[in-house]
């Protein structure tokens, strides 16, 4: 059986005190040093509808963290190295086409598709 945490949590906006899950809660660290706050959390208040946000110590952050909250990955690479591309944001290129669509079909009909893809070097199928 599973059990869905929750959190007792109180609407800025209308002033109303909410249960809501855990896991519909998103966490964002705070990026400055000098903020007492180590990050903010987001919401959806049930009464009046706002997305509502408020500031959290690091036990709070890191509780609801580990209790299943969603952590938001808007971090930057400190050494200023570009990050791999992520999914939401895919790096800019050329689209799939067609072509490219039926030559990927072909190699992976071929019994040694996976040992083309690892391989160094273009795709040859």
């Amino acid at each position: 059986m599973t059990t869905t945490r929750v959190v007792n949590i109180s609407c800025q906006t209308c002033g109303l005190t909410s249960i809501v899950p855990v896991d519909a809660l998103l966490v964002s660290v705070a990026v400055e040093e000098e903020d007492a706050a180590a990050g903010i959390i987001a919401w959806t208040c049930d009464s009046c509808g706002d997305l509502v946000t408020a500031q959290v110590d690091w036990r709070a952050l890191l509780t609801l963290v580990t209790a299943g909250a969603t952590l938001l990955d808007d971090a930057s690479d400190s050494d200023g190295e570009a990050l791999p591309p992520h999914p939401e944001h895919p790096a800019e290129g050329t689209p799939l086409s067609r072509d490219d669509l039926l030559a990927l079909h072909e190699l992976l009909a071929s019994d040694s598709w996976f040992d083309q893809l690892t391989s160094a070097g273009s795709v040859n199928p």
